[in-house]
């Protein structure tokens, strides 16, 4: 364990001035920050964070608070030229009013970042996305700025800034899978969240499922709602992005479980854990959950949802070849065969049910409430990230009679770069001329405008990287399975 020591700060300085001074193109990564401890970490990205302020131009928070600010100036402008109608009449609040809409486009216009700070922005946030997959591997602690960190080896560093050079992607395939999945695993230096235990004594027990999900869609959303006060009203805004790994390779995947698969089985036989042989200990005692269900295919794939309101993932679904699938309906894996589990807990026997699952965005969003309270709009966010987390049910590893389960309630986070969201498409409405112009005549009527945007990406993966650090997860998620297997017994 390693203690805190200074980082040089010229050189935190000349690292933050080399962000600020200059618009054009920054590594997200330099050679120096393996030297890098937890606070210079902190501090950087502290800086970073009033960089990437600057440059935002997502009109789902910049031009929403401008558009409720407006809105109010429209509307108290069109009381006082109501009060004047012995001047102007009617004529002068709905002049009033369409001069408050034009000034809240001049608004709008004003808060729009220019083009040098959006560039510093994207730069900035590069710079510190890579920082927080810097701090996620030295193991650094919010609760202590004294800890420096663990200390990275230059394989471990280097394995951090492999990434696709100028967002170009060699394809996740067989051809650009097979070179990574014939070199050594090598876990990651961390403990998952398992919660539970396995209660496996004395008894004789086998594998019924090895299952493994791999996002391949997904969304998220925010919204506010229409907020009204006397005199004043703020419009509704929505924010989402939608996204989706355009060509998802099946062999690819199929040969990641597999080999993910051997390492769990090679990772048990090291410990000197035995498993009975399926079809033999099946053939004789039956099974609770029978596994009946095939798992994706080529022709045939399999998929399940997550949906938590806000968020939303898809995942593809797959098993070791030659391994099937047990069904699930609402409740899961439901009761089962209840004959057999009686059978099964007077002789001592028992089932093992294993998944897991493979993220690779990041997600955030603002959630919803009332504009009134929250000006600034909705907003979303998504960005390649890879994290290790249980299926929908956060369900890692279960007995079928009564071994006990272990959960998995948070995803952790496989540090590196394996891929590149890019736009697709969508729709906003700040960008339709007929919504504008509707907007428009709800001003002069002294409505606030409502607000939406739609962006649709697509998640291109890296075929190397992505199958590097996969691996690194699913091994990592192995050894810590095993070793709560072995616990038990």
């Amino acid at each position: 364990m390693t203690r805190f020591k200074p980082y040089p700060f010229w050189a935190l300085a000349a690292s933050l001035l080399a962000w600020s001074a200059s618009a054009q193109s920054q590594p997200a990564s330099q050679d120096s920050d393996i030297a890098l401890d937890c606070r210079a970490i902190q501090t950087e990205q502290a800086h970073l964070k009033d960089t990437i302020a600057k440059g935002s131009n997502d009109p789902s928070i910049g031009k929403a608070a401008a558009a409720g600010t407006a809105n109010v100036g429209g509307q108290l402008a069109g009381s006082v030229a109501a009060q004047s109608a012995g001047i102007f009449g009617s004529l002068g609040g709905l002049l009033s009013k369409a001069a408050g809409s034009v000034a809240q486009q001049q608004v709008e216009e004003r808060l729009a970042p220019d083009a040098q700070a959006v560039q510093q922005a994207r730069q900035a946030q590069a710079r510190s996305d890579f920082l927080g997959k810097l701090a996620q591997a030295k193991a650094c602690r919010s609760d202590d700025d004294t800890f420096a960190g663990n200390a990275l080896t230059a394989e471990q560093f280097a394995a951090l800034t492999d990434s696709p050079a100028a967002g170009v992607v060699k394809p996740l395939s067989m051809a650009n899978t097979a070179e990574v999945l014939a070199k050594p695993i090598t876990p990651l230096a961390v403990s998952l969240p398992l919660e539970g235990d396995l209660k496996l004594a004395g008894k004789r027990f086998y594998l019924a499922e090895f299952r493994v999900l791999y996002e391949v869609a997904g969304e998220v959303s925010a919204s506010t709602r229409a907020g009204h006060l006397p005199g004043t009203n703020y419009g509704a805004t929505s924010s989402r992005i939608k996204y989706e790994v355009p060509k998802v390779d099946v062999p690819a995947l199929q040969a990641l479980t597999d080999k993910a698969f051997a390492d769990f089985q090679k990772r048990l036989e090291t410990a000197g854990v035995k498993l009975e042989p399926t079809e033999a200990f099946t053939a004789e005692h039956g099974a609770v959950y029978p596994a009946t269900e095939p798992a994706s295919t080529a022709e045939a794939p399999v998929f399940v949802e997550q949906n938590l309101g806000y968020t939303k993932r898809k995942y593809m679904v797959f098993a070791p070849t030659g391994m099937k699938l047990q069904p699930r309906g609402i409740a899961g894996l439901g009761a089962g065969n209840i004959g057999t589990r009686i059978d099964w807990a007077k002789n001592k026997l028992d089932g093992l049910t294993v998944g897991v699952a493979l993220n690779f965005t990041a997600l955030e969003t603002s959630g919803s409430g009332s504009s009134i309270l929250r000006t600034e709009g909705s907003s979303t966010g998504a960005k390649p990230e890879m994290s290790l987390a249980a299926p929908p049910d956060l369900v890692a590893a279960v007995g079928h009679v009564e071994a006990g389960a272990l959960r998995m309630p948070k995803a952790t986070v496989i540090p590196g770069t394996f891929g590149v969201l890019r736009e697709t498409g969508g729709f906003d409405t700040q960008k339709d001329g007929g919504v504008k112009g509707l907007q428009l005549l709800g001003n002069l009527m002294g409505v606030a405008a409502n607000k939406s945007k739609t962006v649709e990406m697509a998640l291109d993966l890296d075929g190397p990287a992505t199958t590097r650090l996969a691996m690194q997860g699913l091994s990592t998620f192995n050894q810590s399975l095993v070793e709560r297997i072995k616990a038990g017994l």
